[in-house]
């Protein structure tokens, strides 16, 4: 099968666009179009699916959308597949999908979150993406841990099998000043950074991440591994301190997040490359851009220290997550410069 770049979303290095991961029940047709023609997602999940499913089990797709997973699951084999998404607005797309390919018996979706949802069996396999371009920032660690303890057969596969989120901090003048002149892009008008600030209760807009393609050329140290989650464990709150070591001369303008995701034993989904020309990048998981208010200049030789937190406020909205990147850069064992943006202000 082959994909094709949605007309909505020609983008280039270093623009910045509206986070999408931040409003999931906002997505429209648009993003859903997006998806489905964004090549490396589809490949790699259809592949993944297709090499984990065996004819005669039972499947769970959580987080279903327009059923296209559920769809490849019944393709390799599945004798059920049941589907759960929390928007009504896909469930009829994700019914005509499968009624269309013939498979309408063998396939049940319930629209409610994961949370209250009681299956009539347990399954063999989870398959889900709700992978936010930080990994975790569409909810995905306490669903998926939820959903493996009360639905998984012992010894079932969850597919995603293992998800790393790494850091690299980036001098991009161009993103930094593109945030700085409200010049922040959307797919459609139904994503309105204003509406979404005053929800999230954000009143600096550098306190929340963006979508955006950042270049290695602009990185001032090598990416490191933050979290990796494997679905064991309840690490849906989290701190973790990461030292980097500045390589180049510049100026800090914030931090680059992205995933690389073990889906199963032979394939993996890596977001962090830079080629847009050769379409090796996604069109749906760009890059995740952390900004931070003040542009810090270091040199090489310098030590970046970031502390990246994950949390739920005392008070929380909604299912909503909050994240932090707090830190200090240190130049021969002093301290030069601090930073700290936290969607959640005080």
């Amino acid at each position: 099968m082959k994909y094709r770049t949605s007309t909505k979303m020609e983008y280039k290095s270093e623009e910045v666009w509206f986070p999408l991961s931040e409003d999931i029940l906002s997505w429209d047709d648009d993003f859903h179009e997006l998806m489905l023609n964004d090549s490396i997602r589809m490949v790699k999940y259809e592949k993944a699916i297709k090499e984990v499913i065996k004819p005669g089990m039972n499947v769970l797709d959580v987080g279903t959308g327009t059923g296209i997973l559920s769809l490849w699951a019944l393709e390799a084999g599945a004798r059920k597949v049941y589907g759960i998404d929390v928007n009504k607005d896909r469930i009829p797309q994700a019914l005509k999908r499968i009624e269309d390919a013939g498979f309408s018996e063998k396939f049940e979706i319930f629209n409610d979150f994961s949370y209250n949802v009681k299956l009539p069996e347990k399954v063999d396999v989870i398959i889900s993406e709700i992978l936010g371009n930080l990994a975790d920032n569409e909810d995905m660690t306490p669903i998926l841990n939820h959903a493996k303890k009360t639905f998984l057969k012992e010894n079932g596969v969850i597919l995603p099998k293992k998800v790393e989120t790494s850091l690299v901090p980036v001098f991009s003048k161009k993103a930094y000043n593109n945030l700085v002149s409200n010049n922040v892009k959307g797919i459609s008008g139904n994503y309105n950074l204003d509406k979404l600030l005053l929800e999230l209760e954000i009143k600096d807009k550098f306190n929340l991440y963006y979508d955006a393609i950042l270049p290695k050329s602009s990185y001032l140290s090598e990416p490191k591994i933050i979290k990796t989650f494997n679905f064991e464990n309840d690490d849906s709150e989290y701190g973790e301190k990461i030292f980097y070591k500045v390589k180049k001369d510049g100026f800090l303008t914030g931090f680059k997040g992205s995933f690389n995701a073990q889906l199963s034993d032979y394939t993996n989904l890596d977001i962090s490359s830079d080629n847009i020309n050769l379409r090796e990048t996604s069109d749906c998981w760009k890059h995740c851009y952390l900004p931070i208010s003040d542009l810090i200049k270091v040199k090489k030789g310098d030590l970046i220290e970031v502390t990246f937190s994950r949390f739920y406020p005392k008070k929380k909205l909604g299912f909503k997550q909050f994240y932090s990147w707090t830190g200090n850069i240190k130049r021969e064992g002093e301290l030069i410069e601090s930073f700290s943006q936290s969607m959640r202000e005080k």
